[in-house]
């Protein structure tokens, strides 16, 4: 298996100029799992667009009552009779005369000789208006007579009679002379406009109303699905780091893992809101709102092709910048975190060593390297959306002057001409909200690369493929030329050990600071992995074991006595759901932990507070050992780590360790001399080598580096 630690700094530098597809997928797949609740929330989503889209359709029939004699009533008789000729007209006149704009050759119209630029009226001088309601519900078999003065160039035309029989109604004009029932009888005067338009007002306000509805929703389905997805990232996130070998944290700092879990977790989140969110809907209501503008003319994709090319690349410009700036962010961020726990944590030696000024100076030079970062952030960002507004303007005032050229040249009604201003303008919007989902996107999979180089990093204890469910140590433990290295290390911490070590032996092992102790024992439970040789349990490589049967075997209590935030019983009984109280109380009790533990405010239901601050280091000591003896195991490690106790927690941890390790195989980190007096047997470890072993009287007399540390080091009773 390869140990080497993951790096907050691993990346593919290649990946930088183009979008990470990989971890886009991945994301993707994140969301799987909800993947209905996030397609309700996407048909929430497209109702929403298709409803905003229709209240924005309902501005023309406004402008129309408003800026045109007509009417609403009349747009709809002529739209009718259009559709049904084959013939595009212009605005009636004052008059009572309209101009045909164009007539498609396959229509009826064309046959009879009707051509663009003619103007035809009622023959019998009617308002046009009546004209037109004439040829919107003609029988399908009837012509209606129609009086046309054709163009001629230079002259006043030609007058004459045509009779045109109009095309049949489809359900799009049966639907729009559906609509057209609904408008008030009196349209033509001031106050049925009036009416009409109240009633239109109503009806939009519905719309709008109901479309807001569908977006709520919309967005709320989609939110729940996307947290949802975060909270089994970040339990992926954590079953896996659990599972890590400890070859992986030597010098990672542990805040780096934090901010994975926090703010990488966080950038994904907003990603995955931005793409369900903003990605799905804008684009929906740009292309509902564009779908709206061809209905009114289709040369408007004239401002498309401008606009599109130029944002594509400069979305793909600035998304490049932000992903390397966002992923220096991220770092930053685990450098703070790290800095800040360091100095909480050991806010004692700072204050001690008066050294605030020097901690508050780290701490500005991280926070100025993250301001610069998230200043180029906001440039981006605040780059982009100006400069896509920028273009949406320009684009947009190209196509307003050509429809303006044809309102002047009576091609393009006034109304029509407005509501395509207004169209256009809420077409803008999409758009411009479109402009961060790119850069979002890719402080996502930013993120996401981070997180997915801890889930993807190999577990401990793959490598081979255990197949072993260890029984209780029999015989002895052995360690057969074993040689390690620590990743990054230029000497190994272990060089060509061999060591046996007997079922129920007591072994003490000695040695100057960084000569491997620690990693000796560590080698046992499979912290770490030897780079060759084997650590034998009953003459099987302890690889070939299951981690959890191995692992049971043993109960440690490390340098650090560990204390977690919770209860003394919750402390005792790790990692057990629903202790036996009995047993706490008698591990306490042996390890004479009962005796403060009941003095603690509600006793065994003490909160001790993170890290057990509330107690002192002896108090700690013991409810570690009160821990490794309820659990039992055949097999005790002990880091011994009595320096910083008093005299009287010293002889009762001593006392403890004694009494429990009877009829048990333990190994010993000795810095006491009366523990290595205890142990059966003393191993002496010098520059990651066994150099020497027996008992205290003849190591003292042959070897040179134990009697060095009994004379220099090691801290006896007298002292």
């Amino acid at each position: 298996m390869n140990l080497a630690r993951f790096s907050i700094d691993a990346r593919d530098p290649s990946k930088d100029r183009a979008f990470r597809r990989q971890e886009f997928r991945r994301i993707l797949a994140l969301a799987w799992p909800y993947r209905v609740t996030i397609a309700f929330g996407l048909l929430c989503t497209v109702l929403f667009a298709s409803l905003h889209t229709l209240s924005l359709g309902g501005a023309y029939p406004v402008f129309k009552i408003l800026l045109e004699r007509e009417g609403l009533e009349g747009w709809v008789d002529r739209t009718i009779a259009s559709k049904r000729l084959g013939v595009d007209f212009a605005t009636p006149t004052a008059e009572g005369m309209v101009r045909v704009v164009r007539v498609r050759e396959s229509s009826p119209a064309y046959a009879k000789g009707l051509r663009e630029e003619d103007v035809i009226a009622d023959p019998g001088g009617r308002p046009v208006r009546e004209l037109f309601h004439d040829l919107a519900y003609a029988e399908p078999e009837k012509e209606v007579q129609i009086h046309v003065l054709a163009a001629v160039p230079g002259g006043q035309g030609e007058r004459r009679d045509l009779y045109v029989q109009p095309g049949p109604l489809d359900w799009k004009l049966s639907l729009l002379h559906w609509s057209a029932s609904f408008i008030p009888a009196d349209a033509e005067s001031d106050a049925g406009k009036l009416r009409t338009l109240g009633y239109l007002l109503v009806a939009l306000v519905v719309v709008v109303l109901l479309a807001n509805v569908f977006r709520y929703f919309g967005e709320i389905l989609i939110a729940r699905a996307i947290l949802r997805a975060m909270m089994g990232v970040r339990a992926r996130l954590y079953e896996r780091t659990l599972r890590l070998p400890m070859a992986v944290f030597s010098g990672q700092p542990s805040a780096d893992l934090v901010t994975r879990f926090v703010q990488d977790v966080q950038e994904i989140q907003r990603g995955m809101l931005t793409l369900f969110g903003k990605f799905i809907r804008e684009p929906l209501r740009a292309v509902f709102i564009l779908g709206l503008a061809f209905t009114f003319d289709w040369r408007i994709t004239l401002m498309m092709v401008v606009v599109t090319p130029i944002a594509i690349l400069v979305f793909l410009l600035v998304g490049r910048s932000v992903k390397k700036a966002n992923r220096k962010l991220l770092q930053l961020y685990g450098r703070m975190i790290d800095a800040l726990t360091t100095t909480m944590h050991n806010l004692r030696v700072v204050k001690a060593y008066t050294a605030e000024e020097h901690e508050r100076i780290r701490l500005r030079a991280i926070d100025w390297r993250m301001f610069r970062q998230q200043l180029k952030l906001v440039k981006l960002q605040a780059f982009i959306s100006p400069m896509m507004e920028a273009l949406a303007v320009m684009a947009g005032s190209i196509v307003t002057v050509w429809l303006a050229g044809r309102v002047l040249q009576h091609d393009l009604e006034v109304s029509k001409f407005v509501a395509l201003g207004v169209i256009l303008s809420m077409l803008f919007d999409p758009l411009r909200k479109l402009t961060d989902v790119y850069v979002r996107v890719q402080r996502s999979t930013a993120g996401a690369e981070r997180i997915f180089q801890v889930i993807d990093h190999p577990v401990e204890g793959g490598t081979p493929e255990p197949d072993l469910e260890l029984k209780p140590l029999a015989e002895s433990i052995e360690y057969v030329n074993v040689t390690f290295t620590y990743p990054g290390a230029e000497q190994p911490a272990l060089k060509d050990v061999n060591l046996s070590i007997r079922q129920g032996e007591t072994v003490a092992i000695v040695g100057p600071n960084g000569c491997g102790k620690t990693t000796l024992v560590s080698m046992l439970p499979r912290f770490f992995d030897p780079d060759s040789g084997e650590v034998r349990f009953d003459g099987v490589d302890v690889r070939r074991a299951f981690l959890k049967s191995l692992r049971s075997q043993i109960s440690l209590v490390s340098q650090e006595a560990i204390v977690f935030a919770g209860t003394p019983t919750e402390n005792i009984a790790y990692g057990l759901a629903s202790p036996d109280e009995k047993g706490v109380e008698h591990a306490a009790g042996r390890a004479f932990a009962d005796e403060f533990i009941r003095n603690l405010p509600g006793a065994y239901a003490s909160n001790l507070g993170e890290r057990g601050t509330t107690l002192s280091g002896g108090q700690r000591q013991r409810l570690a050992i009160a821990r490794a003896i309820f659990r039992d195991a055949p097999i005790l490690i002990f880091d011994e780590a009595t320096s910083q106790v008093d005299t009287e927690s010293e002889q009762k941890i001593q006392n403890a360790l004694k009494e429990f390790s009877k009829g048990r195989t333990t190994l010993i980190i000795a810095h006491r001399l009366s523990t290595i007096q205890f142990a059966n047997r003393i191993i002496v470890m010098d520059a990651g080598q066994v150099i020497d072993s027996g008992a205290h009287k003849e190591l003292f007399e042959r070897c040179r580096v134990y009697r060095n540390l009994c004379e220099t080091q090691f801290v006896t009773e007298s002292d």
